[in-house]
């Protein structure tokens, strides 16, 4: 009798950091399995950090990526951030990318740059 197996698919990750406001943001790309990728940030003032996960685990019919507070406690949080030009799979892997970050409903310009 044959047994279904499921795995994770293999992929590369790519870093690339950044900063707004007092937020420095680390963003893994998933090179493969985009829905893999996420925003780690650190608040320089608080030195507390957070984590981003993908909203959707694939970027919209414009190429943008939304990726929400993601807490285990499951408190909500309202920033975000959305990232342009996100691929599942660059023919070349870019080495900037661009977004913004949204805080109480006000959006930052991000420049994240590949380590």
């Amino acid at each position: 009798m044959p047994i279904a197996a499921y795995s994770q698919k293999a992929f590369e990750a790519i870093y690339y950091i950044g900063k707004t406001q007092n937020i420095t943001a680390k963003f893994m790309y998933a090179d493969g399995y985009i829905g893999a990728c996420e925003i780690k940030t650190i608040d320089e003032k608080t030195k507390k950090s957070a984590r981003f996960l993908p909203e959707n685990g694939h970027p919209d019919n414009n190429n943008k990526m939304k990726f929400y507070h993601y807490t285990t406690s499951g408190k909500t949080f309202q920033d975000y951030f959305i990232l342009d030009g996100i691929e599942d799979e660059f023919d070349s892997i870019p080495t900037k990318l661009y977004g913004r970050y949204y805080y109480k409903g006000v959006a930052f310009s991000i420049t994240l740059t590949k380590m």
